[in-house]
């Protein structure tokens, strides 16, 4: 019983860092794209503007990744 206990509480706890990750991510990716969209990016442009920012976030999972 103690085992399921500790199984459960370490399952609820990975799920909340799950859940705060995306919540950051989300917060980076929609300010990434106001400023983006501001400066008028596209192309390649767009795609060096966007991977600056997951980089310097922490984000590298997220960069696109060019051919």
């Amino acid at each position: 019983m103690k085992q399921t206990v500790e199984r459960l509480q370490k399952i609820e706890n990975q799920m909340e860092t799950i859940g705060e990750n995306i919540r950051k991510e989300g917060q980076v990716y929609r300010a990434e794209l106001e400023e983006r969209q501001r400066l008028g990016l596209h192309g390649e442009a767009a795609i060096k503007h966007y991977n600056e920012w997951m980089k310097k976030y922490g984000m590298e999972h997220l960069m696109v990744k060019e051919d």
